[in-house]
């Protein structure tokens, strides 16, 4: 069984790599935008410091009252202040999880945003967890397409950058 401790070392795992993949964003990358009806480079930042906290508070106080206003601040988000906007929610993130005792986290009903019931931990990973892989995802696939052509598996998965090969001698 998954731990609160797993939950929370996988979505800080996440965040960290999320924090790696913007540090490759190459210049003019922001302004990228797939098509006119997608999120930008920017967009998706500012969505990325929001899409975990705000459906794991949901889970947890059983509403969505506080979503409008933590997505509104994410508006202020910029390039510069992305990683500092990751680290409070994974500090969020961790004081929410680690609030939940364990017989609430094991057994307590939750529900999905669509309304499936679940388990509060179980929601708290699809939502939390889970959200934070696919978005990430969609963050290094943005990088890449603005022009990032060296990045791949080793900054995706793991976030670091491979070792170079060394030379033949």
């Amino acid at each position: 069984m998954i731990t609160k401790q797993h939950l929370i070392d996988s979505c800080l795992w996440e965040i960290r790599i999320i924090k790696h993949l913007a540090g490759k964003i190459p210049p003019g990358g922001m302004r990228y935008r797939p098509s006119d009806h997608q999120r930008s480079m920017l967009d998706l930042m500012q969505y990325l410091t929001t899409c975990a906290i705000v459906p794991g508070l949901a889970a947890v106080n059983g509403n969505w009252d506080h979503a409008e206003e933590v997505e509104k601040a994410s508006e202020k988000v910029t390039q510069q202040t992305f990683d500092k906007a990751m680290d409070e929610q994974g500090r969020q993130l961790k004081a929410l999880i680690n609030g939940v005792n364990s017989h609430d986290f094991a057994h307590k009903d939750a529900a999905m945003p669509w309304g499936t019931p679940c388990k509060l931990g179980q929601g708290l990973m699809d939502m939390c967890l889970k959200t934070l892989v696919a978005y990430r995802m969609q963050l290094f696939l943005y990088v890449k397409a603005a022009g990032r052509k060296d990045i791949g598996p080793a900054q995706c998965w793991a976030g670091f950058d491979p070792r170079p090969m060394p030379a033949e001698a």
